[in-house]
């Protein structure tokens, strides 16, 4: 059977062109068939008048999925079974129908809950009592199912850890992407995708920020947070946040203050405006007052609280654009990262340099950051969004998980496919598209996240993270929370929407989230109940609403305090700025280097991050969506492997071994930054996570030493670009002889070198070309220059006769930077004459260097 939203009665909100909700397929049940059910079957736990009608289509969706489930309709992802991070989510070969299902997973929530501390035993006893009635019949009836879901609601609702969460805070909020009740737009220009989803003017007027108070009673009190309340400072001073919407609620670990995201915009529009850009305010609870903390051209979002008071947030303040949207969609995506601040709003720095995009930071019960970031230097776009943690302060990001997924490479010998589409035939399974909104789990060392897609909304299906487990690169540290929805892109074709998100654990075994428009209550079994439904706002609701971001709203624990140890802020304006970076030993590795190339040099690049809006525009190099680099120098690898250099701070920098020709074994296909005043240190070079090592009564040499200066490789420190660094020297040394003769490249213009360079690519997933060399690492001594043609080529007597050494290395150092057609996204012309042009972003032409010189 079918219902027509609106649900309840209720009519929903439909904007001018758009079409009516679309149908949802359920089964039919109404309050006065449930009544008969529970009175047939002598029911005593629970009584049909304290459930409303959402619940009842709540019950009626679910039962019709279980009903598709066991008949195969819809089939489980492959590998899901493996993964699952409880095997009483799954149907099993013993479930006939979906009141199987129901009862068997309720009598596991059953089992489970009789061994807490602190339940009511008496309830458990009668409800135990209830169970085994449904259990015993033996020809169930239509509506017995419904009757299962009202006893397994009351057995999910006398869980006493839910006491601490009676009253939850919740967003409503809508995008021009549309819901899966409605016709979706144009998906990426209306932010359905992971980047544009952020934006204010992607956000429908309406929805809001509000309280969910008695929901494991008959009916929820929902308050408006927000209407009425007045803003005491800023543009809006004295006037209430009426229109507009909101986004990325927090609650303060006292429990006293509100954060969030406001955005003034009333219609679709992209452009970046006071109103049509997310600022950051505060709520507070005691006297109502709303304080503005953020202004400017810039999306202000996600905030968190760090321990020590500060706020971290995610912000387009650092400049850039991502690399991935081309001309044609019209579409602006500036480079959002973590930035921090004062509690009242002030003292605003980037704690990320990164040069891509960051989500959902939020702080561990370690004290530490986690957030999503999206890694894909020199490598696919689709690789890397996955789990990241630093300090709070933004020191040593990492990514401990996932960030390395097969295929590594793509040269002709892979023998791995790619792990993250069903189309890969020797792939277990695959992988989330990304993994966005992490947190911890209370009391655990776990996190429970959303896996969700790359093309769409954060929404998708959850899992739970477990980084004592070892990484393979795959799945080896992910367990499916919801098996039986599948990762959105990698499992699902096309665009669409997708279910769950937001998910916050209340302990291990039972998560508040979202599903679909409303708010549920899942636990590890399989077992979900409604919580809170869209018809339930005081504002009634638009088909297009999702209530998403449902938190506690009390004070909680405060994570450890993790002391600022960089010169950042105002209260840091005379300390030592001086950035330092340290490896242990490069030796430590994942991967064998070459026998016959020892490492003897670690050679530091700077990537510059894109300043125009559009993919490609100009091509940088040869391969799709790179980016420009400077050689900022090198420093000497200490015999036992040991460097210990000053860098510039604030820089995207990738680190590469180079051997005694000075040609790159090994290279980063990620950066690194450090910050004014903090001391990077790393064990060695793609160190094996899982093992330990011995660590010697002496320090490292390098270490003993003061911080080695970085020595420029080929004169001033400068952009490297073909028309400057390398084509002189191939006109004046390469071209009459090959053109004699007749060997080689007979032309060696830019064009005519593509087939004798070695590079990285950008770009789509499964489209780069073998000869754009795709992947997620490294492989080492198969890279840079000694992987291509013209770089072997430097290495032969009659070459080396040829070209001076300091113009083979210049060859051989433009090589190994991804052979870069340009320095800078601007001023071709000029390059193209030889001439030196300046990046606009991160880079200081009169001292280039920084605080490394």
């Amino acid at each position: 059977l079918e219902y027509l939203l609106p649900r309840g009665g209720i009519e929903p909100t439909v904007a001018p062109g758009e079409k009516p909700p679309k149908h949802i397929a359920v089964e039919s049940c109404t309050l006065d068939d449930l009544r008969v059910a529970l009175l047939r079957i002598g029911m005593e736990s629970v009584k049909a008048h304290e459930f409303r009608p959402g619940i009842m289509n709540f019950w009626g969706e679910h039962i019709f999925e279980l009903r598709q489930r066991i008949n195969g309709k819809i089939k489980l992802p492959r590998g899901a079974a493996e993964q699952v991070y409880d095997e009483h989510a799954l149907i099993t070969a013993n479930d006939k129908t979906p009141l199987d299902v129901i009862l068997r997973r309720t009598e596991v929530l059953l089992d489970y809950l009789e061994q807490l501390e602190g339940t009511n035993r008496s309830l458990l006893k009668t409800l135990r009592a209830d169970l085994r009635k449904v259990q015993k019949i033996r020809e169930p009836q239509s509506h017995d199912a419904f009757a299962a879901c009202a006893l397994r609601r009351a057995v999910l609702f006398s869980n006493p850890a839910l006491d601490d969460y009676n009253k939850l805070v919740f967003l409503a909020r809508a995008t021009y992407a549309g819901s899966r009740l409605t016709n979706m737009r144009n998906s990426d220009r209306t932010g359905g995708h992971f980047a544009t989803q952020c934006f204010g003017f992607n956000t429908i007027r309406g929805g809001g920020i509000f309280s969910l108070e008695n929901w494991r009673r008959t009916t929820p009190v929902v308050t408006d947070l927000i209407a009425g309340n007045r803003v005491l400072n800023g543009r809006l001073k004295e006037k209430t946040l009426d229109t507009g919407s909101f986004y990325s609620p927090a609650v303060s670990y006292d429990g006293k203050t509100l954060y969030f995201a406001h955005c003034g915009a009333t219609e679709h529009r992209w452009v970046w405006s006071d109103e049509t850009v997310w600022k950051l305010f505060k709520l507070d609870f005691e006297t109502k007052k709303i304080t503005q903390l953020t202004e400017g051209p810039w999306n202000d979002f996600d905030p968190v609280e760090l321990p020590s008071g500060r706020l971290v947030f995610i912000s387009e303040r650092r400049g850039g654009f991502i690399r991935c949207f081309g001309e044609a969609a019209r579409l602006r995506v500036p480079t959002f990262v973590l930035h921090s601040m004062s509690p009242e709003g002030g003292d605003i720095y980037p704690i990320s340099y990164y040069e891509t995009s960051e989500w959902h930071p939020s702080v561990d019960n370690n004290g530490m950051l986690v957030f999503t970031r999206w890694d894909y230097t020199d490598r696919e776009n689709c690789l890397g969004s996955q789990f990241w943690i630093s300090y709070p302060d933004g020191r040593d990001p990492r990514a401990p998980h996932g960030n390395y997924p097969q295929p590594w490479h793509t040269f002709d010998d892979n023998i791995h496919g790619d792990h993250r589409f069903g189309a890969c035939s020797d792939a277990p399974s695959c992988l989330p598209m990304a993994q966005m909104h992490i947190r911890a789990i209370p009391d655990s060392h776990r996190y429970v996240l959303t896996a969700a897609p790359h093309h769409g909304e954060s929404f998708g299906t959850l899992c739970v993270l477990d980084l004592r487990l070892p990484d393979d690169g795959h799945m080896g540290q992910l367990k499916r929370v919801t098996p039986y929805f599948p990762f959105p892109e990698s499992e699902m074709a096309g665009r669409s929407q997708y279910a769950y998100a937001t998910p916050w654990a209340v302990n291990e075994d039972f998560f508040i989230c979202n599903r679909w428009e409303d708010l549920i209550l899942i636990d590890r079994f399989g077992n979900e109940e409604l919580i809170c439904e869209r018809e339930l706002l005081p504002k009634g609701y638009d088909p297009r609403l999702r209530l998403t971001h449902p938190k506690p709203l009390r004070a909680r624990p405060v994570p450890p305090k993790i002391p600022q140890q960089t010169a950042q802020g105002d209260a840091y304006t005379q300390a030592d700025k001086r950035t330092t970076i340290g490896v242990v030993n490069v030796r430590v590795t994942d991967q064998p280097f070459p026998t016959d190339r020892r490492p003897v040099r670690l050679r530091v690049v700077q990537v510059i991050p894109k300043d125009g809006p559009w993919m490609d525009r100009p091509m940088i190099g040869y391969a799709t969506e790179n980016t420009p680099r400077i050689s900022l120098g090198t420093v000497p690898i200490e015999p036992d492997g040991s460097v210990y250099f000053e860098a510039p701070a604030g820089k995207q920098l990738i680190f590469q071994l180079l051997d005694e020709n000075n040609m790159a074994i090994q290279t980063m296909r990620t950066t690194a930054f450090a910050h004014p005043g903090e001391r990077l240190t790393c064990l060695g070079c793609h160190e094996p996570k899982q093992e330990s090592y011995t660590v010697k009564s002496e320090s490292p040499i390098a270490f003993r030493k003061a911080p080695a200066k970085l020595e420029p490789e080929t004169g001033d420190v400068e952009p490297a670009s073909f028309y400057r660094l390398v084509e002189p020297i191939l006109q004046s040394r390469c071209v009459r002889c090959h053109t004699t003769k007749g060997q080689g490249p007979q032309k060696m213009d830019f064009e005519s070198l593509r087939e004798y360079v070695f590079r990285f690519s950008g770009g789509m997933a499964r489209t780069t070309i073998k000869k754009d060399y795709g992947g997620s690492r490294s492989i080492p001594g198969r890279c840079g220059a000694m992987a291509s043609a013209l770089g072997r080529a430097m290495l032969t007597p009659a070459h080396q006769a040829a070209v001076p050494r300091e113009e083979r290395s210049r060859i051989l150092l433009w090589l190994d930077l991804n052979a870069p057609r340009y320095g800078a996204y601007h001023d071709l012309e000029a390059q193209q004459r030889g001439e030196i042009v300046w990046p606009l972003l991160d880079v200081d032409p009169a001292d280039p260097m920084a605080n490394a010189d």
